[in-house]
C-alpha cells in the first residue's frame, strides 16, 4: 500500500492533528494512509480550530514544508487521536535516536 500524506501546501483543506516531539512535527491529517514527519515546530497553513492549545517547543515554522520521513499509519489510528499520535512519535523519535547512538 502506498504511505499516502496530504502535501504541505494542501493541508489547510484537511482536518488534521500534530504532535512536536524531539525537534519534529508529526501530523497526520483525515484520510491520509501514513504519518507526515516535518523537521521543527511546523504549522503549515493558518490555525483554524484549536482543541487544545500549548506553548510551542520552539520557534514556529510557518508555511509549506518538506516531509522528511513518512511512518506507516495503524489501522486503528484515526486523525484526530492525539494520544495515540504522540505516543506513535516518541516511539519513532526513540527508535531514531538508537539508530543513531548504533552508528
Amino acid at each position: 500500500m502506498r504511505q499516502f500524506v496530504t502535501p504541505s501546501n494542501r493541508i489547510g483543506r484537511a482536518a488534521c492533528t500534530r504532535v512536536f516531539e524531539g525537534g519534529h512535527t508529526f501530523r497526520l491529517a483525515a484520510g491520509d494512509r501514513a504519518i507526515a514527519v516535518l523537521r521543527g515546530v511546523c504549522v503549515e497553513e493558518k490555525r483554524v480550530f484549536i482543541v487544545r492549545d500549548r506553548r510551542f517547543p520552539g520557534p514556529v515554522i510557518e508555511g509549506p514544508q518538506p516531509i522528511v520521513a513518512t511512518i506507516a499509519k495503524p489501522l486503528a489510528l484515526q486523525w484526530f487521536d492525539h494520544h495515540g499520535l504522540a505516543v506513535i512519535a516518541r516511539a519513532w523519535i526513540s527508535a531514531a535516536a538508537s539508530t543513531r547512538g548504533a552508528r
